[in-house]
């Protein structure tokens, strides 16, 4: 194993949860929105449901080796020469998907906060501070998550008790009389994100110090993210109305902006802003640290720090090409990403399980003659 170093199953949990929320939390309301309308609450929680059978799928992959990476275990499972080509397009994939999510919050800050700054300025500020996360290690990266995980669920929490008030049932209503249909067609784009993701933490769950405990927390990790989901997806519909909810891209950080208490309490929308910060940023430190991990495994470094830097600027360029503009950006989410992390996520899990089994009873046939 190249990297040596473990982290507690507290602090996997943590990182489950930061990684599952990423950039759901403020993004998916729309998403779902748009699919299911007020129905979009119901759908995730389906969704949400559904994704604990990926865990379990993902599980049941680290158990056929539970010292070794989701990248060794693929050699194991296919052989070298195969594994090593499976590995190279899981490579790829990681790095499709830490450039996405660095062009992402770069998008949120010029087109909400700082519209003036230029993207890049953000694209590399996100970077290089995962630079930093990568080049420290993976128990550096798990104790820092223990140190802003309250901020962030905090934030979160205090945002959807605050704006509560305005809650209008009216927005949802009526339940499962209208577009029941878009409930279901909704379900497979927002599996995409964050539940066919999850199988990059595939590469970290050896490093947990109690193997058997950390699969629990896997689950628990994304049970908590799933349920904060469902409440923001509800808030957004409640308080905003579901036209406005699929209209916005952020309509998390459009709801922090209705809070108001005595007309002196107004306006602490940065409360979203700060938990997203944090979430995303430990989602792209992980994806960029398994990225890391990867390529060291495959061309059989000592340890993943060696090519991060100059990855580091692939990523940024990459995240420029992959998202020219919002429109496209919206596009690619809704129809693309879903089937694409669909391969990595959940065909790719499927049949290494599968052909796992195959080897057994081939082995077992064998030393039975």
């Amino acid at each position: 194993m190249i990297e040596k170093g473990k982290i507690s199953t507290r602090q996997f949990t943590i990182l489950v949860f930061m990684f599952s929320l990423g950039t759901s939390v403020i993004s998916l309301p729309s998403l779902v929105a748009t699919f299911a309308q007020e129905n979009a609450w119901i759908s995730l929680t389906l969704t949400c449901l559904l994704g604990l059978l990926i865990v379990y799928l993902l599980i049941r992959v680290s158990n056929i080796d539970q010292k070794k990476n989701v990248f060794e275990i693929m050699e194991r499972v296919f052989g070298k020469k195969i594994g090593k080509g499976i590995t190279s397009l899981f490579l790829i994939f990681l790095m499709f998907l830490t450039a996405a999510n660095i062009w992402q919050i770069g998008m949120f800050i010029t087109t909400q906060i700082m519209v003036e700054t230029p993207i890049q300025v953000f694209s590399l500020l996100f970077i290089i501070t995962s630079l930093i996360g990568v080049k420290m290690g993976l128990e550096v990266i798990g104790r820092s998550s223990e140190v802003f995980f309250p901020y962030a669920f905090l934030s979160l929490i205090i945002m959807m008790i605050l704006v509560s008030p305005q809650i209008d049932f009216t927005n949802i209503q009526p339940v499962l009389q209208k577009n029941v249909s878009g409930i279901f067609l909704s379900i497979f784009p927002t599996m995409a994100t964050p539940f066919f993701e999850l199988c990059v933490l595939l590469a970290i769950l050896p490093y947990v110090e109690k193997s058997k405990e950390a699969r629990k927390c896997f689950y628990i990790g994304v049970v908590f993210a799933s349920i904060l989901l469902i409440a923001i997806t509800f808030m957004s519909l409640a308080v905003l109305g579901v036209e406005f909810t699929t209209r916005n891209l952020f309509p998390t950080y459009i709801l922090g902006k209705k809070i108001s208490i005595a007309a002196f309490l107004e306006r602490i929308e940065i409360l979203v802003a700060i938990a997203w910060f944090f979430t995303i940023y430990f989602k792209i430190t992980i994806n960029f640290y398994v990225l890391s991990l990867g390529l060291s495994h495959l061309f059989q470094l000592k340890t993943p720090k060696v090519l991060s830097t100059p990855m580091s600027f692939i990523l940024v360029v990459l995240g420029a090409y992959l998202g020219p503009n919002v429109i496209h950006y919206v596009e690619y989410i809704s129809y693309y990403w879903a089937p694409f992390t669909a391969t990595f996520g959940l065909v790719l899990p499927i049949v290494i399980l599968v052909i796992s089994k195959m080897r057994k009873g081939n082995k077992q046939k064998t030393s039975s003659t």
